[in-house]
């Protein structure tokens, strides 16, 4: 009996930590003022406005036990609602079998003229294929992207990532990503 009751309170100790880590992002995402019109229509500001199409590769569970795999992953940014923060959805597949599709909020945080820190929190469904079992095939993501502007709508970037069921599964190993993006801001993508 005292095994079953200390594994439940890990499990809402667990899920307890998750909300809170969430929570603590989303009022990260709500506490800075949207800077697009601060900056002055500074190009990474002006990105802050529009839709963003991401594409990344990089690795799948880059720790030093786990079993590497390439990861291929898009995510569409769509335009920002209120205070900056926007839809995004994102599908990845992994060179093990193993994918993940997502649906989540975002936002924007341009610094420095051409710099750009994306946050984003998300949830979906995932199916490992021959890689790492996460213990549901209900996952949440939290990501940072840190991106600069080459040119007018094209943004160079990394990423990471972590996966995990926030322990509302019997088992919650969570992974890590790391990828290098590019993204296309079509409306922006304009001769200087």
């Amino acid at each position: 009996m005292r095994g079953s009751e200390s594994t439940r309170e890990r499990r809402r100790a667990t899920i307890a930590a998750g909300v809170l880590a969430a929570s603590a992002l989303m009022a990260a995402l709500l506490a800075v003022p949207a800077r697009a019109q601060a900056v002055g229509g500074g190009a990474a500001s002006a990105n802050a406005r529009y839709e963003t199409a991401v594409t990344g590769f990089g690795v799948f569970a880059p720790g030093v036990d786990e079993n590497h795999a390439a990861v291929l992953d898009m995510e569409y940014r769509f335009r920002p609602w209120r205070l900056g923060i926007g839809p995004v959805i994102g599908a990845a597949a992994t060179s093990d079998g193993g994918m993940y599709f997502r649906a989540g909020l975002g936002r924007d945080f341009p610094f420095a003229g051409r710099w750009n820190l994306h946050l984003s929190t998300a949830a979906g469904a995932y199916q490992p294929g021959n890689g790492k079992r996460l213990g549901l095939g209900f996952e949440f993501r939290s990501a940072g992207e840190l991106s600069y502007q080459i040119q007018p709508g094209v943004r160079l970037g990394l990423s990471a990532a972590h996966l995990s069921n926030a322990g509302i599964g019997n088992r919650n190993p969570g992974v890590e990503t790391f990828t290098v993006n590019l993204g296309f801001t079509p409306r922006r993508m304009t001769v200087r």
